[in-house]
């Protein structure tokens, strides 16, 4: 599930986003730049008025990338009792320095690190920052006029940063003056949460007042465009409709739920809009094969464990199954015990 971020820059504005059931309050003061700080007093008086309601997550400003500096700032704002305290690694300076100077602070502290799309970016710094400890990464613009983050960053950039945060098993947030019309284009990646402040505020200007108005159709669209769960659901494609019922009758015997697609182009759209334990995908589909589904699926860095099906009368077929991205072949007609233990895979 994806979650909405709202930034905020004082206990009104936290309120307001608060009975908005927003998923993470995000303290921080536009006025001073991409991430300003606000004062850790203020913070702490948020953070004791929001009283566990929610989580909450706060800047240490826009610093030089100096270790002691860091260090200090991030002491300072984490014994305000924020959730989360953001770092934003700004070009320049002591990169490594001040990942292993962040590294010596205990694994209750949770840090994010926010990375710039706008700036020279090298995702390899994603691994450090898990060695090092970090909670999780946040993709970020630095020049609030320069457009949206999906107008800054390739969809394939995109896409490959937030693979590689999950894979690293770390929290991964989107954001940089995103607007209602970029959660449909930003969804299918499946970040854990968008981040939005200027979308919030009057007139999009975002060291304007929030509007109440505009974080609910934020927060509606985040939640109608939410999949559904994985768990126990299972996506079938097929051009045969014989085939599919009889697939969707076994696996539904078996306590799963099943969606049936007939062709490649159809699957990827269920995949798009829904999440799955896994996909099971007849290779030979009018419309979009499923060699060609597959490809597409696996050049947006999708993970989903998918399964091609077929008669493989043809050694080969299998071999270039397997290349174009699938993780099992199944022969048909489909063995209900072998097909089980696959699913139950992690």
């Amino acid at each position: 599930m994806t979650g909405m971020l709202a930034s905020v820059n004082s206990v009104e504005e936290a309120l307001l986003a608060l009975s908005a059931n927003v998923d993470i309050i995000d303290l921080k003061q536009p006025s001073l730049g991409a991430l300003g700080a606000l004062e850790t007093n203020l913070v702490k008086t948020i953070v004791d008025e929001i009283n566990g309601r929610c989580p909450v997550s706060a800047t240490v400003g826009d610093l030089p990338m100096q270790p002691e500096i860091v260090y200090r700032a991030v002491k300072a704002m984490t014994e305000t009792g924020v959730d989360y305290v953001k770092i934003g690694f700004f070009p320049g300076g002591d990169w490594q320095g001040t990942i292993e100077q962040l590294a010596t602070f205990p694994e209750s502290i949770a840090l994010i690190a926010v990375l710039f799309a706008d700036t020279q970016l090298d995702f390899a710094v994603i691994d450090s920052l898990a060695n090092a400890g970090f909670r999780g990464v946040m993709l970020d613009t630095m020049n609030k006029t320069s457009g949206p983050l999906t107008q800054v960053m390739a969809k394939t950039d995109i896409a490959r940063f937030v693979h590689l945060a999950k894979d690293r098993q770390l929290l991964c947030g989107l954001a940089g003056s995103l607007r209602l019309e970029d959660i449909a284009e930003l969804m299918p990646y499946q970040p854990d949460y968008l981040g939005f402040r200027g979308a919030l505020c009057l007139e999009h200007n975002r060291t304007a007042q929030l509007n109440r108005s505009s974080i609910m159709q934020i927060k509606q669209a985040i939640d109608n465009q939410n999949p559904l769960q994985a768990e126990n659901r299972i996506l079938i494609a097929d051009d045969s409709e014989i085939n599919r019922l009889i697939l969707a009758n076994l696996l539904e015997v078996n306590g799963y739920t099943v969606d049936a697609a007939a062709d490649g182009a159809e699957a990827l759209q269920f995949i798009s809009n829904n999440r799955y334990q896994m996909a099971l995908i007849d290779l030979s589909m009018p419309v979009m094969s499923g060699l060609e589904m597959i490809k597409i699926l696996r050049s947006l860095h999708n993970p989903l464990k998918v399964a091609a099906i077929s008669t493989f009368a043809d050694s080969s077929q299998r071999t270039e199954a397997l290349a174009a991205g699938f993780n099992y072949c199944l022969t048909r007609p489909v063995d209900e015990e072998q097909l089980m233990a696959l699913i139950s895979l992690p």
